[in-house]
């Protein structure tokens, strides 16, 4: 009898630590466009990171393209969200924060390595995030979500390709 429950208590420790673990999905368009928000003042504050310190002409290109697209695209969402009475966000979020805080000490490949890798992950959860938006149809959140995944994608793949650059590959082996 024991051992059940606390093989049952340890199965919802798994589940919990796991839905803890994934993505967070916007339920509302309006927490869509508040964390999109937040994503584009992560992604000014990382960029601007990577411009200054990136070793690779791709990463610091990657870096100034991520912070002058996400200052349009943030620009966009924040009329939106002012149009709609929703309150815009002006700090990034934990994650891009932690992420900052870890980057500091790096240099070199090994900077742009992890800096690249970052964007990648960031960048494909963006990507199903929009998607999910589109596909909820909500109007103007939605019609944003459409006219700005393209530029997320775009800053995805300049990711992958900066991460395959040889000088970047051969980091990871180190």
């Amino acid at each position: 009898m024991i051992g059940k429950s606390l093989l049952g208590a340890a199965c919802a420790a798994v589940i919990m630590a796991a839905s803890s673990m994934s993505p967070v999905h916007a339920a509302t368009p309006r927490e869509f466009l508040q964390n999109a928000i937040r994503g584009d003042t992560s992604e000014i504050m990382l960029g601007r990171m990577a411009a200054r310190r990136g070793d690779s002409p791709r990463v610091r290109d990657l870096g100034r393209v991520l912070v002058a697209d996400h200052g349009i695209a943030r620009e966009q969402a924040s009329a939106l969200a002012r149009r709609m009475g929703v309150s815009v966000p002006d700090m990034p979020t934990r994650v891009a924060i932690r992420e900052r805080i870890r980057l500091t000490p790096l240099s070199s490949e090994t900077f742009d390595r992890e800096f690249t890798r970052f964007m990648i992950g960031d960048h494909r959860q963006d990507v199903s995030e929009f998607r999910q938006q589109i596909a909820m149809n909500s109007g103007p959140v939605s019609r944003l979500a459409r006219m700005q995944l393209p530029v997320i994608q775009k800053h995805l793949d300049m990711a992958m390709g900066a991460l395959r650059e040889p000088r970047v590959a051969e980091a990871q082996t180190r």
